[in-house]
């Protein structure tokens, strides 16, 4: 048996902190295939992004360094649009630093690399993306290809928020073509003797909202829940804050979607269609599973960011304020070296999966301030650390600190502040800002979050 375990990354986009089974309150689960791996393994109730947009998100995924640590400007940009905070092409990556270890490394599916098939480590490569902003019109990922060769239309990009039915068989939709070449990578490579690592980063259940049938007719617009509070929850935000939840006029770039917009089946549409899509990835992560010996393999899932869903009056992901609709999300590990069946309330970051790994696999961090934290211990049956504190929107002017209950987002240009004690106030609605008793907390908070924007780009380029 191989010592060095096997390494599976399975990465949803925009999914929601709270919407697997084993985190719903209301008992349902369209997700039996993660429940049961997560079962199994340690879920991590309180895991954070380091962002609440994807490019940068996923920038940490791949170093294990917030955003604003992350050199960017890989980019052959056609518009200034947000694609220009790619990571840079030849910084170091978890995946070189295991291709340098000898492992064999796959990445299928969406990545938001620029150019797209930009070389970060990867052995491998089926891309498959979501939006053509920013890339070179030219430029297509493997999936469009493909699609195209097929005699059918690609779809992805007319009216993407608008939800509809999948028009051709499953076996044409994003998910399953991700599925289908990682399990062909890790098949191939489970005949190997190198050990291996792949990331699965499925495109759903983020726009377009296009599940195939038989998903589409599972999920009836009518019998969706509704969120409980709506732009009403955004009532006691202080300016600047309550000025970015405004509507903008037609046309403006980057404009928040609100619920009061729309029609109240568009929001039931959208809530059924991203229910579809997430079943959908399950489904195929049980297809992906069925091949993957745990006893061997270290398996993590997580996803780059939240939705608001609905909730505080939003579609989507705009405005990019630190909310736990957006800043949180799931993350759990199973497999080999997991002592599994366990909860864990502590605070940790998604991007911590990088230190685990390296520290599971036996290679060292390459620098010694890096973000990420080694969870290896908890996986093992430790305790994890209560009073750590985590971060989210270092890239976005808002950045976010959250230590045990309290959470804390500063305004770093008017310098205003948003408090919350999670634990008394969940849904976020309560600011304690302007409460003496929490100055020092504040004077506290802001001083460490100057400390880590501070925080240089590590020289960490990559020397293979």
């Amino acid at each position: 048996m191989n010592k060095r375990p096997n390494i599976l990354l399975l990465m949803t986009d925009q999914q929601r902190y709270d919407s697997p089974g084993y985190s719903r309150s209301d008992g349902f689960s369209d997700t039996p295939n993660l429940d049961q791996l997560a079962a199994s393994g340690v879920i991590f109730d309180h895991a954070y992004s380091s962002d609440t947009a994807c490019i940068p998100a996923r920038s940490s995924l791949m170093t294990g360094l917030l955003p604003h640590r992350v050199p960017t400007g890989g980019l052959r940009p056609r518009a200034q649009t947000s694609s220009g905070k790619a990571l840079r092409e030849g910084y170091w990556t978890i995946a070189h630093a295991l291709r340098d270890a000898g492992y064999r490394t796959g990445l299928f599916g969406k990545m938001h690399f620029a150019p797209i098939r930009a070389q970060h480590g990867f052995d491998v490569m089926q891309t498959c993306e979501h939006l053509p902003a920013g890339y070179d019109p030219k430029e297509q990922d493997d999936y469009r290809r493909w699609i195209l060769a097929t005699g059918r239309d690609d779809l992805r990009f007319v009216r993407p928020g608008v939800p509809r039915v999948f028009p051709y068989a499953a076996e044409y939709h994003p998910t399953q073509w991700i599925t289908r070449h990682a399990a062909s990578f890790c098949s191939a490579s489970n005949a190997g003797e190198a050990p291996w690592f792949a990331v699965v980063s499925y495109t759903d259940p983020h726009t377009p909202y296009s599940p195939p049938e038989p998903y589409a007719s599972m999920f009836r617009p009518d019998q969706q829940q509704l969120p409980d509070a709506g732009m009403e929850s955004n009532c006691g935000l202080p300016w600047p804050f309550s000025e970015i939840t405004q509507p903008k006029p037609p046309g403006t770039f980057f404009s928040p979607v609100r619920v009061d917009q729309h029609s109240e089946e568009h929001l039931r549409k959208v809530l059924a269609a991203i229910r579809a899509g997430i079943k959908h990835v399950d489904d195929a992560i049980g297809q992906l599973l069925a091949q993957i010996d745990l006893e061997t393999t270290l398996v993590v899932f997580l996803s780059d960011h939240g939705d608001f869903g609905g909730h505080r009056g939003f579609l989507g992901k705009i405005p990019w304020l630190p909310f736990d609709d957006l800043a949180r999300v799931p993350f759990f590990f199973a497999g080999t070296g997991v002592a599994g069946g366990r909860r864990v309330s502590a605070p940790v970051q998604n991007f911590d999966y990088v230190a685990t790994v390296l520290d599971r696999v036996g290679i060292p961090l390459p620098c010694a301030d890096m973000e990420s934290a080694t969870l290896a211990p908890v996986l093992a049956g430790g305790p994890a650390e209560e009073n750590r504190a985590v971060f989210c929107g270092t890239m976005e002017g808002t950045p976010m600190l959250r230590r045990g209950a309290f959470k804390h987002i500063w305004h770093s240009i008017a310098d205003v502040h948003i408090l919350y004690n999670l634990e008394q106030d969940p849904g976020e609605t309560n600011n304690l800002a302007e409460d003496p008793a929490y100055r020092q907390l504040l004077k506290d908070n802001v001083a460490e979050l100057r400390q880590i924007l501070a925080r240089p780009v590590p020289q960490l380029w990559w020397k293979g």
